[in-house]
Formats: structure tokens, sequence, C-alpha cells
């Protein structure tokens, strides 16, 4: 593509040096490894380097343009812009001819479940006959292409190579976890949704966004921007998304548990661990081109946990405003296998093992809930100390499950800091481990840390009896955990059996 089209669509403030405007570009990237002959390299600030400082580097690489934030004294042709992420982003759609025009794109946003809700779409739409593809927290995944994901919202110009691939080849359908980082980022930007959601929003994230209310501003971003062509899902139970009802040109649609709302669930029954309930839409309800009929309809799940209640009727509603038949998306509901690490069954034979994120007050209090109303004999907790993101965290993090434990029948607790897995940005630090333990002793409980995530399975594992169920808990820290029960079960076992346990860690993303 010509420099000249693509810097159509750049906010420009000073263009320095000879600017080759007919120029047919190559490849457009942020990072100056990736640059070659004839490219544009955009030189962006991030937490720990700046892109400006990289600006050498391209141009031996055979960069033919630099798009950054101020006049760098380099004898390359430079493009000046208030904010260079916008302007990649900018470029980015330009460069890959706006490919999320070309299919249908919902994006949901959420502190949790974000994930859950995205691979709920993909198979209700599947089951409805279309060809899907998923951008998010685990991978970027269609037709027979998997790709494990760095950010749950790529960058943009990966963004918009993956939408381009998507569409050409044939995805009709495309379900966006839209992130926080991505919309304060930029990442985002440029995206034409057809749907969009805002399921919850609790604390998270304040290392990067440093208070919760930037964290919301962001957050809400993929509401308040949207146009009056897109349906938006709003979880009214959370009062600043119910706040968000006037906030945005986008179609309207309340959804709620707690709330009176447009759209709920009732007759929830969760005792087995596996969810029942009614989804309802309580009156015909139209806006813009989109509209919803009174109905109301039972759904089963076969995936385990109170969250998957909220999640689902999220995803419904998603279903219905495009279309989908209520039956494909009971079937499909119930059929849908879960998603890694989130509430995740892992091993349900003499008794349960049950693998969480656990990430945050919200996820916690939704996991420790939903074991307070199944039925088992006694919980066994294994906990991944949340490291790197700061001590706050994990004391509100120790305060919310010391709040649940009296309901529980907790009969062993054991954190670790799962050293022999974590990266070196996730390292639990002292002032991480001083935050839990302390709100841990003020409430009178002694739990062991254990250094490594192997040693702490070994030691708690062999404690699990008959009926009872072992919660993995943890983020970043317990992401290998499954895969060292399953090796261990493998191990114990020989013929289909082991070759099963294999398979299952063969195909482990995490």
């Amino acid at each position: 593509m010509k420099l000249k089209t693509l810097l159509e669509r750049v906010e420009i403030n000073n263009k320095i040096g000879k600017i080759e405007e007919e120029a047919e570009i190559p490849r457009i990237s942020n990072d100056s490894r990736e640059i070659g002959k004839g490219d544009i390299f955009v030189a962006m600030k991030g937490v720990l380097v700046d892109g400006h400082d990289y600006i050498e580097e391209a141009k031996k690489r055979g960069a033919a343009l630099v798009v950054c934030d101020h006049n760098v004294d380099t004898d390359i042709p430079q493009i000046i812009v208030d904010n260079p992420r916008k302007a990649l982003a900018d470029l980015a759609c330009a460069f890959y001819g706006d490919p999320s025009k070309e299919m249908k794109v919902y994006g949901v946003t959420a502190t949790n479940g974000k994930t859950s809700t995205a691979y709920m779409l993909r198979d209700i739409f599947k089951s409805a006959g279309y060809e899907v593809g998923v951008i998010g927290t685990v991978e970027v995944q269609y037709k027979d292409v998997s790709i494990p994901s760095i950010l749950t919202t790529p960058e943009s110009i990966h963004l918009q190579k993956h939408l381009r691939d998507m569409a050409d080849s044939g995805v009709e359908v495309v379900v966006m976890e839209v992130s926080s980082s991505a919309q304060e980022l930029y990442r985002s930007r440029g995206i034409d949704y057809d749907i969009v959601s805002f399921n919850n929003i609790s604390v998270e994230h304040l290392e990067q966004h440093g208070t919760f209310e930037n964290y919301f501003h962001f957050k809400s971003r993929l509401i308040r921007h949207a146009d009056e062509k897109t349906a938006v899902i709003l979880n009214i139970d959370a009062p600043l998304i119910d706040d968000l009802q006037d906030k945005t040109e986008g179609q309207v649609f309340t959804a709620g548990v707690e709330k009176e709302a447009l759209i709920g669930v009732s007759n929830i029954d969760i005792s087995s661990g596996f969810p029942k309930f009614t989804y309802t839409v309580k009156e015909d309800r139209k806006a813009g081109n989109w509209s919803l009929k009174k109905s109301e309809f039972p759904i089963e799940l076969q995936v385990t946990g109170f969250h998957t209640v909220l999640n689902a009727m999220m995803a419904i509603s998603f279903g219905l405003l495009a279309g989908v038949a209520p039956s494909t998306i009971q079937k499909a509901l119930y059929n849908f296998k879960g998603v890694e690490r989130r509430f995740e069954l892992i091993y349900n034979k003499e008794y349960m093992i049950i693998d969480d994120h656990y990430a945050n007050v919200k996820n916690i209090a939704v996991t420790l809930e939903t074991l307070c109303r199944m039925e088992y004999k006694n919980l066994h907790l294994l906990y991944a100390i949340r490291g790197g993101r700061g001590a706050e965290l994990n004391r509100e993090n120790a305060e919310e499950t010391i709040k649940w434990m009296p309901k529980l029948p907790l009969k062993d607790f054991i954190a670790t800091k799962s050293v022999e897995v974590v990266s070196s940005k996730d390292e639990v630090t002292d002032e991480e481990l001083n935050a839990f333990l302390t709100e841990m002793e003020k409430a009178g409980h002694t739990v062991p840390v254990i250094d490594s995530l192997k040693e702490a399975i070994d030691a708690i594992l062999p404690k699990v009896e008959p009926g009872d169920v072992l919660l993995l808990a943890g983020c970043q820290g317990m992401d290998h955990a499954a895969k060292y029960i399953w090796q261990m079960l493998a191990d114990e076992s020989s013929g289909d059996e082991r070759e099963s346990w294999l398979k299952k860690i063969d195909e482990r993303i995490c």
C-alpha cells in the first residue's frame, strides 16, 4: 500500500525530511527487530522501554520512515504525531483494509468472565452454522489456527493482521475480549463492533491504571464510544455499569440478576456444581435495528460454577440479538466444555479437583459462593499467591477469602509462591507475601507457604479423600498445576487411560 494512502488516516503534526508518499510500504511495526527495507517504524513509549531509543536500530534495518511524538536527531524521515499508539492503530486499520467491517464483531468487556463468555459465544455461533474466530486471553483461534495469547487484546498492528487473516479465510463472526489496557493504549481503536457488552466490574489492574476510577474510565470506553448502529448489553447489577445507559449512542439492552432489567435469570440450581436456570426476556424490546422478543426457556450447563450462570446470561443475549434460535443456544451451552482455569473441573472421580483463576475479589467471591452452594464433604484449598500485582491486591484477596472461610467445610489451606514456574514479572515479592500472611494471621489462620508449586501439590493431594473437593486457586502461579496432576495420574495409569491423561497435557494451552 502506498504511503500516501496510509497517511490519510493519521493526525499529523509535522513532517521532517523527505517523505516519499508514493512509496509502497511492505510492513508497519512498533518492534525494531521486525523492521526491514522500506518499512514504517512506530516509536512508542512503554513501561519498560521507549521506542524512540530504537530509531537508529530501525534505520540500520532499512526503515523508510519513523512515526514518533517528537523530533529525533536522525536523518531518517519522520512523521510527528501526538500519540504514536493511536497512529499505529490508524495505520494498521488502513494497511489491512479495515477487516472488522467485513465480519460481524462482538466485543465483551468485564473484570471477570470475559474468556468464558467469549467461548460460550464461539460455541453458540458455531452451532448456528457460522465460521467463528476468537481473540482473547487464551488464544487467537479460528479454523485450524490457534496462537497462544501474550495480551488479552493484541497490539493494534497484530490485531488487524489477525482480523485480516480471519476475513480472508472465510470467518463470518469474530468474538473479541476487550481489555481495559487495550482501550487505554488504543489497541482496539478502529474496530467496527456489531454488539458489545459490559458484564461486571471490580477492582483490578491498578498497577497499570493507578486508580479504580481510571480503570473504569478505560474499561467503559467500549460502551461510551459505541455508535448508534451497535447493540449494547449492560449488566446493570453493577451501579457504575447501570449509569452507562445514558452515556452511549448504542442501542441499550439491560440484564441483571439482582436488579429489575429487561433480561434476567431465575430458578438457579447449582447444588450439583452444574447450573440449571431459566433465562427470561421480560417484554418485547426494539432499539434501532435490534430487537428481543418476550421469551422464557430453560438452560442446563455441563460446566461448574455460579459465575457460569452470569456469563451464560450475557452470551445468550448476544445470540438472541444476532438471531440465533433459543433451541440452538440451549444445545450449544449444554455441550459447552468450559475454558481452561475458569472454575474448570479437571478431575471428577472419587473426588473433584477444580482449577480456578482466582484473580481478584469479585472472582474469589463468585468462586467461593459456588463452593458454598455445592454438595461435597471437605474443601482443600491450594492458593498461588499473586505476584507482581502489589501488596494491596494480595491483602484484598486474603480478606475476601477469609470472609468466606467460616461458610466452607475447609479442611486444609496451603499457599505457594510457585517459584519454579512463574516469570520474573510474576514473582511474589516479600511485601506481597507479608500482606497475605498478615491478613491471615489477623484472622487467626496459620497458612503454610511452600515455595515450589510441585511440592505444594505433593503436600496437599494425599489429604484429599473421597467426596472432597480440591480447589487449585490462583493466577499465573497455578497455570501449570493441572499438567502436574495429569502427569501424576498418567504415571499411575496404563493403556488407554494413560494416553487420555497425556493427551490432556498435550492439548493444554496454559
